[in-house]
């Protein structure tokens, strides 16, 4: 990476305007990958306290769980400064004042100066939403995830059997990804009809679908980590 030294008073009022209005999280780092500023936005989905000072730090200087991807960051952005060319990386992570696990989509593009030159980078993080062909062709919107249980009446155990089954996998795909027996499946499945009343799979998925079981996904499937996807 080029060697230099972004600092905030380099940023015009304009962007720091547009960034402190927005509430998108937004960053830009210099090209050693070190914070220059972040947006109100961006400090609480990095759960920093009020006033930290995170000029010339990097991720690693802060305490929290996207450190782990220290090295794959520090590669990505200077991939984007190299090419002059954007990214999109789906960061899995503890995010926001509930340090949650949930996956968010970081927008990475060249930051300029007034020569023209790139001398870092800038990003845009939004919650990663979900959307199917089924959903489009159906007229339905994108939806995030629900990460809280939301229904106490089901065990962990239940709520992965719910979570696969309803979205189509067989019992037999089901038992390899849970590794336990495809008859355990069955099982499980038949004492979940009869625990709420239902007697097929259209059924079940009505049921879901009305206590938002079909925007839930079972905690131990969120996965910290970071990968392109465009």
């Amino acid at each position: 990476m080029s060697g230099t030294h972004l600092k905030r008073e380099d940023i015009s009022r304009q962007i720091i305007y547009m960034c402190e209005s927005n509430p998108t999280p937004c960053h830009i780092r210099d090209s050693e990958c070190r914070y220059v500023y972040i947006n109100p936005a961006m400090a609480e989905l990095l759960d920093l306290p009020k006033g930290f000072n995170i000029e010339g730090k990097l991720i690693t200087d802060i305490s929290h769980w996207m450190a782990i991807f220290s090295e794959e960051t520090y590669k990505h952005d200077k991939n984007v400064i190299d090419n002059k060319s954007s990214i999109s990386l789906l960061i899995t992570s503890a995010f926001g004042r509930e340090d949650i696990v949930q996956p968010y989509i970081f927008d990475i593009q060249p930051f300029f100066n007034d020569k023209g030159h790139v001398v870092g980078t800038m990003a845009e993080a939004k919650l990663c939403r979900f959307f199917s062909p089924l959903q489009y062709a159906d007229g339905e919107s994108p939806i995030t995830l629900t990460l809280n249980m939301p229904h106490s009446y089901f065990t962990e155990r239940e709520l992965e059997i719910i979570f696969f089954t309803y979205h189509g996998l067989s019992s037999k795909e089901t038992a390899r990804r849970l590794k336990i027996s495809h008859r355990t499946v069955e099982n499980r499945l038949c004492n979940l009809y009869q625990k709420i009343h239902i007697n097929n799979i259209y059924q079940f998925r009505e049921f879901c679908r009305d206590i938002d079981l079909d925007c839930y996904i079972p905690t131990n499937l969120l996965v910290p980590s970071i990968r392109v996807i465009g």
